[in-house]
């Protein structure tokens, strides 16, 4: 994640006006000082009757705890009343409710006065449902059944159900079995731009297709609140409430269930580096000279490539809530584990004390309630060189960026670090492109040597080998979306721009592959079906053997025949030049040509440029994949996930699409 992915709205200071709560109603009243009931700390605590819930915010500043707080919701007709005024337990203000309706759902705010006068409202910092002005939007009309925005409220609201439902899990999610941390292959994506309903429903549709091409892991990116309702999601500001632009609660658990009935784990993007101005710590005691009185979050970040609000993880409260909310998404979401990004900036208000912090939210967060869990972190920084190795050691995992060495070799230009050796290892994830870097297949026919250029049957004859020689290695590897057919739009490239490609916002919409006729092209459906092969064989036939260590790996900067062999099990070659053949001889052995019917294989093979071969030594027969042309790929989903159905249209000589009542043109834009 980088400085320049604001969310646009994020960037805009809070531009709704609310009417201040009333402080002379509750003049002159004095907290009662009341130690808190047992087990309660910041949060939110429901009775087991479904009637009653203890609420407890911690309000003070580095050296002063608040004057007084006061309950301001539903229960107040959002007015001040002495009869909501919140015990006092230190720096911590916290009441208990009863009579309360089971099942039926509660607005409220923290009115907070602080030591010196100035007063706040404030959400809660535990929030696992909030209600923002911009729910009028996209929230609104995945869950038209979401309570109105308040008057009287400012900022975010939380609400609260006592007695709420338990989702009852099916017996896929409550026996997953994890695959082994060391053989995962991940596919990243952005729920927003995977699917035309930018919602969880469109996601939904999508399982089949991400279940053919044999992953068995799925990363989202983040997914926690944050700002506005267009975001990569790295903008975050509570951590226990799921975006409701993508869709409600019941529609993410059942997305995760899905996932596990068909072998899938399911991992989040988690970004506790830092928060927006809407977090309600933030919001407390907000950037500029009240930030250094705030003792939740650091003045000055104490590492590199910090943006927004810094958090101290050093502070008690915030360690406390970052460790409950891991094992909240584990527990009450049943995900699988977490890529946290910028991990080097888990600091406290010192330098060099993320590992400390990582290993302390693995022991009491992931190892104490979920062993098996997966936590992969961005590690970056100054010092990723001795800390890396800590990390993995201890058990977790790091992101590895090998992105420059296959754009070299997806480019053909087998010079300059192309070689793929740090691609090989456990305890990394390993990857092609991400979402932070630039697309294969654009470089390619951007600056693609020889012919690759103008030849596009070359260049997306390339896809399946990078492919293969990423998620044949040794370790954990990574896809990111639409990797596996060719996806040829820059990263920066936007829909609204003429071709697509005239943007620094890396967030833009990108131009949609049903329209643009990516899964009807035989060169994009042939590397689809080359990648899910190779996938699959490592997932799903021949798994215990991609666990163990490569015996011989020929990747190496410049070489044009590059080779994996898996013991007796596995022999996978490939000619990465853009000229040349290249002749490789089998290893010595019985071997059968996977991606060609299992047929016997024998003697010395000659590779056309681009070929990728991969030999077992056993007759494993590939999956086909014959439904991925005839499925429908060329209809939209829209936000209630109805399909519409796509025409080709010719207007003054130029080919056009309809759908429903607009038409765009090729690069995906809306023309009328």
């Amino acid at each position: 994640m980088r400085k320049l992915f604001f969310s646009l709205i994020g960037l805009c200071v809070l531009c709704w006006s609310a009417q201040a709560a009333n402080w002379n109603t509750v003049a002159g009243l004095t907290p009662t000082e009341k130690a808190r009931p047992a087990g309660v700390s910041n949060g939110i605590y429901y009775g087991a009757d479904g009637t009653s819930v203890t609420l407890c915010t911690y309000a003070a500043s580095k050296t002063q705890s608040a004057k007084r707080v006061f309950l301001l919701g539903d229960m107040t007709n959002w007015q001040l009343s002495g009869d909501y005024q919140l015990y006092k337990d230190g720096n911590y203000f916290w009441i208990t409710l009863t009579g309360l309706t089971p099942g039926q759902e509660y607005r409220f705010q923290y009115a907070v006065e602080r030591a010196d006068g100035v007063k706040k409202q404030i959400s809660d910092l535990y929030s696992e449902k909030v209600l923002h002005p911009d729910d009028q939007y996209e929230p609104k009309k995945v869950d038209p059944d979401l309570l109105d925005y308040p008057s009287g409220a400012d900022g975010y609201v939380t609400v609260i159900q006592p007695g709420k439902p338990k989702y009852q899990w099916s017996e896929a999610t409550l026996n997953f079995q994890r695959p082994n941390k060391n053989n995962l292959v991940i596919y990243e994506l952005w729920i927003y731009d995977y699917t035309e309903g930018r919602s969880l429903k469109g996601l939904m549709k999508r399982l089949d297709y991400i279940q053919n091409l044999g992953v068995n892991a799925v990363e989202l990116m983040p997914i926690c609140e944050f700002d506005g309702n267009y975001n990569w999601g790295y903008s975050p500001n509570h951590y226990f409430a799921p975006d409701k632009a993508y869709g409600t609660e019941t529609m993410y658990k059942e997305f995760i269930d899905e996932c596990h009935k068909r072998g899938i784990a399911v991992i989040l993007d988690m970004v506790f580096n830092h928060a927006t101005g809407l977090n309600p710590m933030n919001k407390l005691y907000p950037y500029g000279t009240d930030l250094a009185n705030n003792p939740w979050f650091n003045v000055e970040a104490p590492h590199s490539d910090n943006v927004y609000e810094d958090w101290n993880h050093g502070f008690a409260p915030a360690r406390e809530m970052f460790t409950r909310a891991l094992k909240y998404w584990l527990t009450e979401y049943k995900v699988d584990g977490f890529r946290l990004d910028l991990s080097h900036g888990l600091c406290s208000d010192q330098p060099n004390t993320s590992v400390a912090n990582l290993k302390y939210y693995y022991d009491n967060a992931i190892k104490a309630v979920s062993p098996t869990a997966y936590m992969i972190l961005e590690h970056w920084g100054g010092n990723m060189g001795t800390e890396r190795p800590q990390l993995v050691s201890y058990g977790m995992q790091c992101w590895n960026n090998t992105s420059n060495a296959y754009c070299q070799t997806a480019m053909g230009w087998l010079k300059e670090g192309d070689g793929f050796g740090d691609a090989n290892k456990d305890g990394y994830v390993a990857y092609c492109e991400s979402h932070d870097e630039e697309r294969m297949q654009y470089k390619c026919k951007a600056y693609g040597a020889g012919d690759l250029q103008s030849n596009t049957s070359a260049r997306l004859g390339r896809v399946a080998e990078n492919v293969a020689f990423n998620v044949l290695l040794n370790g954990s590897h990574m896809l990111w979306m639409w990797e596996e057919i060719g996806y040829d739009f820059s990263i920066n490239s936007d829909i609204d721009h003429p071709n697509g490609n005239n943007s620094s916002y890396r967030c833009n919409k990108k131009p949609r592959p049903e329209i643009r006729g990516y899964f009807t092209n035989a060169d994009r459906v042939a590397a689809f079906t080359k990648c899910a092969q190779v996938i699959t064989l490592r997932t799903q036939l021949m798994p215990s053997v991609f666990e163990g260590n490569p015996t011989s790996v020929t990747v190496g900067t410049g070489a044009k025949l590059r080779k994996i062999q898996w013991g007796s099990n596995v022999f996978v070659a490939a000619n990465f030049d853009v000229s040349s053949n290249q002749a490789v001889t089998l290893p010595s052995g019985t071997w059968y040509d996977y991606l060609n019917g299992a047929s016997r294989a024998t003697g010395t093979y000659t590779l056309a440029p681009g070929e990728l071969k991969v030999f077992t030594g056993s007759p494993v027969v590939a999956p086909t994949f014959e439904d991925i042309q005839k499925r429908d790929h060329t209809g939209i989903e829209n936000v209630q996930g109805d399909k519409v159905q796509s025409t080709k249209i010719l207007i003054d000589g130029q080919i056009y699409i309809l759908r429903g009542d607009k038409i765009y043109d090729l690069n995906g834009r809306v023309v009328r």
